[in-house]
């Protein structure tokens, strides 16, 4: 809820400055919780036959392990306060998100857990789309709201953005781009939920959220978004049968024809920021990084200089893709072990869809996967990790695919005969 509802500039007042962000102290809470469920880990999974080892799992505790490692890379250098301050803060952010989704993996069981969580996911994704439309429309923005909570902001807020003389939307997010990615990463757990959820009320919900995100998406005005929204909706639909591929192919073109009708010029926008992309300084900026980045490699290839240390603030510039941070900050290890969450995730997710005998099943592993991609597609154009929604998705998707080891074919153990009835209905 933090992370779509408080922006992350916003922190509690005090000395913690970004370290003191709600969604960043709830996940390193959620790391200690995970400390502690490893300590009494004698009276976890008892009653099944479920492996506890998992091979998601195993990736993020070395994903921790390296965060580690990169910031004693760091202290072996002479720091200055703020590359000081950098390293410390990068190696929180690594703790608290990873903390989520290992927590996840060691106590997430029944099914209606994971459906909730998956649930609040989505809810408060439409909640930013909706919000998004409002302040479009000519309401106040959302930072005006979460002022009144008593957080101070750590730095500025940023104003309205234009994209050829259209306002972009950043709904509940801090910037465009965490936005679009925050929507549509949520949006293949959105169609999963729709068509699977274990209610008919439950699917409702899902599917108005789906609508909301859908309409959300390009207010963005961003290539991003409408990368994302391929990519999710690709991946997604990959597993439907032929005749509800043929009808969200009609849906889509038709809800493409709509909003040409009613809002041409966020059409024309959407496509000329394709068209006119050489000329775009975002562009031509991030291709401008590929020297530095080369020559920066070149200089410490291995374990690179310390995540962290190389930001704007420490006198570094701005880079747009999380691979090339991850190796400057971590080196070929560093880009390696990260480039390894959504490897080796969307693995398992795949394998799991191929090999699980439910539709249902088949569906949850395939929404999985398309959050991964759409992330992995934003670590590629953006700085992901700096956005808390997208990293959130990211760190939910992993924990839910660790904590279902074993259930490779539709395993119902967890779930009670009214439930698995009523999802059979819905199927």
């Amino acid at each position: 809820m933090c992370a779509f509802t408080l922006p992350g500039n916003f922190v509690v007042p005090g000395p913690l400055r970004s370290n003191g962000a709600p969604a960043r102290l709830f996940s390193l809470a959620c790391l200690v919780l995970a400390v502690l469920t490893v300590l009494a880990a004698h009276r976890r999974r008892a009653d099944r036959q479920e492996p506890r080892w998992s091979l998601v799992g195993a990736v993020l505790v070395l994903s921790l392990a390296e965060a580690l490692w990169s910031y004693g890379v760091a202290l072996t250098n002479p720091l200055d306060a703020a590359q000081s301050a950098g390293a410390l803060r990068s190696l929180l952010g690594a703790f608290g998100t990873s903390g989520v989704a290992i927590y996840l993996w060691l106590v997430l069981r029944r099914r209606d857990d994971r459906d909730r969580i998956l649930g609040w996911i989505v809810g408060l994704a439409a909640v930013s789309a909706v919000v998004a439309a409002a302040t479009w429309a000519g309401l106040p923005g959302w930072a005006s709201l979460v002022r009144a909570t008593g957080l101070v902001e750590n730095t500025p807020t940023l104003g309205s953005v234009s994209r050829l003389d259209f306002l972009r939307a950043r709904g509940t997010g801090e910037h465009p781009i965490e936005y679009s990615l925050g929507l549509t990463a949520a949006l293949p757990i959105a169609l999963h939920l729709a068509r699977h959820a274990a209610t008919v009320r439950a699917r409702r919900w899902s599917g108005l959220a789906t609508a909301l995100i859908l309409v959300g998406v390009p207010l963005a005005v961003s290539r991003t978004a409408v990368l994302g929204l391929a990519i999710a909706v690709v991946v997604s639909v990959s597993v439907w049968p032929a005749g509800q591929k043929l009808a969200a192919l009609v849906a889509g073109t038709a809800g493409a024809v709509l909003m040409f009708v009613l809002v041409p010029e966020l059409t024309r926008s959407l496509t000329e920021i394709f068209l006119r992309a050489e000329e775009d300084d975002s562009i031509t900026g991030r291709l401008n990084d590929y020297a530095l980045v080369e020559e920066m490699f070149r200089e410490r290839p291995w374990l690179g200089m310390g995540a962290g240390v190389y930001r704007p603030e420490t006198g570094g510039v701005y880079l747009d893709n999380t691979f090339l941070g991850a190796l400057i900050g971590g080196g070929a290890v560093g880009v390696l072990l990260f480039a390894a969450l959504f490897v080796v995730g969307g693995a398992v997710a795949w394998d799991r869809s191929v090999l699980a005998a439910d539709a249902a099943e088949r569906s949850l592993n395939r929404a999985l996967l398309g959050a991964l991609a759409v992330v992995a597609m934003g670590g590629a154009t953006s700085d992901v990790t700096s956005f808390q929604q997208p990293t959130v998705v990211l760190m939910v998707a992993l924990g839910v695919l660790a904590s279902r080891a074993g259930e490779v074919r539709g395993d119902r153990r967890d779930r009670p005969p009214a439930v698995a009835g009523a999802e059979g209905a819905g199927t």
